[in-house]
């Protein structure tokens, strides 16, 4: 469980370099609704592996 933890914290701190916020307790990625959120690969791999979801917000 280890290496799991650690690469969900690794995808997380990519994220949020790229200036997009998250909320680990509800497993929550929330990201700009004029873009879309499946290009960025660490959105992909969080919701994919982790259960993420994506909220959309007006920014």
């Amino acid at each position: 469980m280890d290496k799991r933890l650690k690469r969900r914290t690794n995808l997380l701190y990519r994220l949020r370099k790229k200036g997009i916020r998250c909320d680990t307790k509800a497993r929550e990625i929330y990201f700009a609704y004029d873009k879309d959120p499946w290009k960025v690969i660490q959105i992909r791999r969080l919701c994919k592996e982790f259960n993420f979801n994506v909220q959309l917000t007006i920014e």
